[in-house]
């Protein structure tokens, strides 16, 4: 798409763990994420994401496998109004060079299908980054980087991506 600079929108997620990993089986989490529009762009709108993913370690490598869709509902363009449906299958290998830090490389194909005319591309991103983190007593500070590398049409395109979430302890109750 055209290039936009500065804070992107917000997912607000839940996430379920359906199925825990063990020796014979992937692990199971399917999430559920919320679309905040926190950019200044005008045509920004609240959507939703499902991911649909499964994960196996292998010793110090983890493979990830991801299926899902992201919509965007009716939001107004240049064009007239667009509804965005965007349909991803994504795959990536994370290795733990040390306890807390991990290189990753992660790529998607995606296949966004805007129904205002001009048509849809593949697009291919091939996503190279790691991530570190700090335990503090029950909770866990966790920073990612990665540089997203985009082709769609013959085109290429760079960009940058920061992650940051601090997790406290989950706890059922009697």
């Amino acid at each position: 798409g055209a290039r936009r600079d500065g804070l992107g929108d917000v997912f607000v997620n839940y996430r379920w763990e359906a199925l825990t990993e063990s020796e014979d089986r992937p692990a199971f989490s399917p999430r559920l994420s919320l679309i905040l529009p926190t950019n200044s762009i005008a045509d920004s709108t609240v959507g939703w994401q499902v991911n649909l993913p499964i994960s196996k370690q292998f010793g110090d490598a983890y493979v990830h496998a991801n299926v899902g869709f992201t919509h965007t509902p009716t939001f107004e363009t240049s064009a007239g109004d667009v509804s965005l449906f965007v349909p991803h299958v994504a795959g990536s290998v994370i290795f733990r060079v040390l306890p807390m830090f991990h290189a990753m490389v992660e790529q998607v194909v995606s296949w966004p299908d805007a129904d205002a005319g001009e048509g849809s591309a593949t697009v291919y991103t091939f996503s190279p980054g790691f991530r570190t983190g700090w335990n503090s007593g029950d909770a866990q500070t966790i920073f990612g980087f990665a540089v997203p590398l985009s082709f769609a049409d013959g085109e290429s395109n760079a960009g940058v991506f920061g992650y940051f979430s601090y997790e406290l302890p989950f706890v059922k109750r009697p």
